[in-house]
């Protein structure tokens, strides 16, 4: 097996949405809503995706924002 010295080139990054963000989204116009509190957290996940150069292999990262 030969050992590869990656280059990592960026393929993709993507930051989710929020199950807040979502939720309000879905009730456009309405001034006076309340959420549940399973929807009241706002994480979101940073999400990049690498390949490198020579080989082909393929790397990710999820980072909780």
């Amino acid at each position: 097996m030969m050992l590869c010295k990656h280059e990592w080139k960026l393929l993709s990054e993507t930051v989710t949405k929020s199950a807040i963000e979502v939720a309000t989204e879905s009730i456009s116009g309405a001034t006076d809503f309340k959420l549940p509190w399973q929807l009241s957290n706002a994480d979101r996940k940073h999400i990049q995706v690498f390949a490198c150069d020579k080989c082909g292999k393929l790397k990710r990262f999820v980072e909780d924002i």
